[in-house]
C-alpha cells in the first residue's frame, strides 16, 4: 500500500512529526509513504528518508498543481491528512484554496485529528476572527486520534485512538548529563524548558488587536514569574525568544532553530517544561521522555475593574504585578487556551476527562502565586515530582494497551474505502 501524506503547515514541527511517526510505524507493515511538506520541514523529511514534495505559501492556489504532480508520481492508494485542523487552516488562510481539492484525485482521504474535533462545536479563532472549522470530519467514515494528546480510550465515535510514537524514550543518564553540561547546567541546578513557536512571533504583528496584545504582553508577565524562581533555576528557550521575557542572560540558553531530533534531546535534558499553549508538542512528548511539566490557561474574561475583582475573588487576591499588567492592557483580556490564540471551545473539551492532564500541573496564568509555586514544585519538590512521575507511568501503561498502530490504521483505511 502507498500513502501520500499532506503536511503543509509551516513554522511548526508538530504536524509533520505526527505524520512521520505514523509512517514509521506503518513501514514495518509494508506501507510506503510520500510526503507533501512546507519547506520549513524539509530537514525532518530528509532525516526520515521518505520521498517528499516541497511547497510554500508563495504558490497560492498553484499548490493544487504541485500536489497533483506528487499524486501522479507517487501513485498513492490513499491520502492522509497529517492533521485535519492544520490541513483546513493552512489551505484556507495561507493558500486561499478549498482544502478539499484533495477529493479531485479520486482517492480515499484519511485524517488524523489531534484535538478530537468530533467532540467540539468546531469553533476556533484565526488571526483575531472567530470561525468554524469545516465539519467534513463529522461525516467521514473514520479518522485517527493520535495519543497523546487525545484520550487513550476516546472510543464511541468515528475516531480511532492510536499511539502516536513508539520510539521516544528518556535519554540515558550519561547522554543527559553530557547535554546538560553542554548547556551550562551545573550540579544542583534545575533546567526549565520554555517552548515557543515562530507563528507566535508572527502574531505579535499580524494578528487582530486583542490577539496581538496577548502575543506581545504575555511574555512580559511570564518573564516576571520566571524571575521569581530560585536562583538555581536555568532556562532553556526553545524556539523564538520573544521580547518581554527578560530572563537573566547568565542563566539562559536559547535555541531558536533546531531539528526534530535536537528538540527531543533538549526536552530529555530538562527538569521541567512550561507549556503556555495547548495542545503542546513539548508536553505531549514530555510524557514519553519522562519529564514533568506545568501548563497555563486563562479561563476568565477580564473586563476592567469588575473583571479584576472577580479574579481576586477566585484567586484569593491579585499580586501587584498582575494588577499592573491588567491595568495596562488595552481593553478586555479574553479567555485563552492556545496563547495567544483563544481556541477555548476546542481545547477546553480536549482537556475534560483526559488522563494527559494528570501528568502535568495546571495553573491559571493570571494567578501569579499558583504559577510560581507550581513551577517551583515541578522543579524542586520531590513529592510533586514523584506524583507526576507515577501519573506519567500510568499514562504510558495505557498507551501500551492500545492496539498495534498498523492495525488501527488499516481499520480506518478500510472504512474510508481504501483497498488494503
Amino acid at each position: 500500500m502507498r500513502l501520500l501524506f499532506m503536511a503543509t503547515l509551516g513554522q511548526t514541527l508538530h504536524e509533520v512529526t505526527l505524520g512521520l511517526d505514523l509512517a514509521a510505524q506503518l513501514k514495518d507493515a509494508g506501507i510506503a509513504s510520500h510526503f507533501v511538506v512546507d519547506r520549513y520541514n524539509e530537514g525532518q523529511l530528509a532525516a526520515a528518508g521518505h520521498p517528499y514534495t516541497l511547497v510554500d505559501t508563495s504558490l497560492g492556489p498553484g499548490v493544487r498543481e504541485v500536489v497533483a504532480r506528487a499524486v501522479r508520481e507517487a501513485r498513492p492508494d490513499a491520502i492522509v491528512l497529517s492533521d485535519y485542523m492544520a490541513h483546513w487552516l493552512t489551505h484556507v488562510v495561507n493558500y486561499g484554496i478549498d482544502p478539499w481539492f484533495v477529493d479531485d484525485f479520486g482517492l480515499p482521504v484519511i485524517a488524523l485529528d489531534s484535538v478530537h474535533l468530533e467532540d467540539t462545536d468546531l469553533e476556533v479563532e484565526v488571526l483575531g476572527r472567530t470561525t468554524r472549522v469545516s465539519d467534513r470530519i463529522l461525516t467521514a467514515p473514520a479518522h485517527l486520534l493520535p495519543v497523546p494528546a487525545n484520550r487513550p480510550d476516546a472510543g464511541g465515535g468515528r475516531g480511532l485512538p492510536y499511539r502516536a510514537d513508539r520510539t521516544l524514550a528518556p535519554p540515558s543518564a550519561a547522554a543527559r548529563r553530557e547535554l546538560r553540561r553542554s548547556l551550562g547546567v551545573r550540579d544542583g541546578e534545575r533546567l526549565l524548558m520554555l517552548p515557543t513557536l515562530p507563528w507566535q512571533r508572527i502574531m505579535q504583528t499580524q494578528a487582530g488587536p486583542r490577539t496581538r496584545e496577548l502575543a506581545v504582553r504575555v511574555p512580559e508577565l511570564v518573564g516576571h514569574y520566571l524571575r521569581r524562581l530560585p536562583p538555581e533555576t536555568r532556562f532553556l528557550a526553545v524556539g523564538p525568544y520573544l521580547g518581554g521575557f527578560g530572563l537573566p542572560a547568565d542563566r539562559l540558553h536559547v535555541e531558536e532553530t533546531y531539528t526534530a531530533g535536537r528538540y527531543t534531546d533538549l526536552l530529555g535534558a530538562a527538569d521541567g517544561v512550561l507549556g503556555l499553549f495547548l495542545p503542546s508538542f513539548a508536553l505531549e512528548r514530555a510524557v514519553l521522555a519522562d519529564v514533568p511539566g506545568l501548563f497555563t490557561v486563562n479561563t476568565f474574561d477580564v473586563d476592567g475593574e469588575p473583571g479584576a475583582r472577580r479574579l481576586a475573588g477566585a484567586f484569593g487576591g491579585l499580586t501587584p504585578a498582575v494588577r499592573s499588567w491588567l491595568a495596562a492592557f488595552p481593553g478586555p483580556v479574553p479567555p485563552f487556551h492556545m496563547w495567544p490564540l483563544q481556541w477555548n471551545a476546542v481545547v477546553s473539551r480536549l482537556l475534560e476527562d483526559n488522563p494527559l492532564t494528570t501528568t502535568a500541573l495546571r495553573a491559571e496564568l493570571l494567578d501569579e502565586e499558583s504559577v510560581v509555586a507550581g513551577l517551583s514544585a515541578v522543579l524542586y519538590d520531590d513529592g510533586v515530582r514523584d506524583r507526576l512521575a507515577a501519573a506519567r507511568t500510568e499514562y504510558r501503561d495505557a498507551l501500551a494497551r492500545l492496539p498495534e498502530t498498523a492495525e488501527v490504521f488499516l481499520t480506518a483505511a478500510r472504512r474510508c474505502g481504501a483497498a488494503v
